[in-house]
């Protein structure tokens, strides 16, 4: 299981900002999934299949409901430094089945790459 940060406001659908600002953040995001995928394992640890299942455990940082679709879309930068960790197209990822989580400070993201 991989832990990442909650994603930032700006890379929801609903976050507002500048779009160089947005990217930063993407980018900023995307290399943390990498570093996290490398250190739990990365290509090694996969064969890669035609799909990869994946799954994410939200913890939001309130008790405020997410949107399902709202949290897939904020998981684009993570998906996108998975994939480039294991050295795939983030094409080959399914839509990710999310789990709603207790409420936890600052919020998590908690994934688990299915083989």
């Amino acid at each position: 299981m991989i832990e990442l940060p909650f994603p930032a406001k700006i890379l929801w659908p609903n976050g507002r900002g500048h779009h160089l600002t947005k990217h930063r953040e993407f980018q900023k995001h995307k290399r943390w999934a990498y570093h996290a995928m490398l250190a739990h394992g990365g290509s090694a640890a996969l064969t890669v299949a035609a799909r990869i299942e994946w799954s994410v455990i939200v913890h939001p940082k309130t008790r405020n409901p997410i949107d399902d679709d709202n949290a897939r879309a904020a998981l684009k930068a993570y998906q996108d430094g998975l994939a480039a960790a294991i050295g795939v197209n983030d094409a080959v990822f399914a839509a990710p089945k999310l789990t709603f989580g207790d409420p936890v400070k600052g919020g998590k993201m908690l994934v688990t790459i299915h083989e």
